[in-house]
């Protein structure tokens, strides 16, 4: 097996190795608010899109408007999502964080950062600067494809 697929194996393992890590540590977050990863992901997006509507969001994790209304259903349900009506189009919804959700929010930041960190302290700071540009080319070349699909 020639070196350069030797290594992408390995990359990607440990793609997998982090990944159920990171969930199992997340997870437990998630209990305790009572939100799924899911959910987590659509209070993330709305947080970070402002006023963002259903289909907007539908289109940002590639699922379809009917799926994240569920999610959203729940999350409004729960007290952790408002839907208010578009100034421009009434007939348009759009989605904000409640402030219930908002300090939720922080909460879980705060933590899963700390926990998100600790992956790391095994990097020194030149060894952390070169993984986070090496992954911002990949995480750039991903977006750039997912870009081009769009248009």
């Amino acid at each position: 097996m020639n070196t350069r697929r030797k290594q992408v194996e390995e990359i990607v393992e440990s793609f997998y190795v982090i990944r159920h890590k990171l969930s199992a540590k997340m997870r437990l977050y998630f209990d305790k608010v009572h939100i799924t990863p899911s959910q987590w992901l659509v209070l993330h997006l709305v947080k970070k899109h402002k006023n963002i509507s259903i289909k907007d969001l539908a289109d940002l994790l590639e699922i379809t408007s009917s799926a994240v209304t569920q999610i959203v259903d729940v999350l409004v349900n729960k007290g952790l999502l408002l839907r208010k009506s578009n100034p421009d189009d009434r007939r348009a919804l759009e989605l904000e964080l409640s402030e219930k959700s908002k300090k939720q929010f922080e909460s879980i930041k705060i933590k899963s950062f700390k926990t998100m960190a600790s992956l790391f302290d095994v990097l020194d700071n030149g060894e952390l600067s070169k993984y986070q540009e090496l992954n911002s080319k990949i995480a750039g070349k991903i977006l750039l494809k997912s870009h081009k699909k769009e248009n």
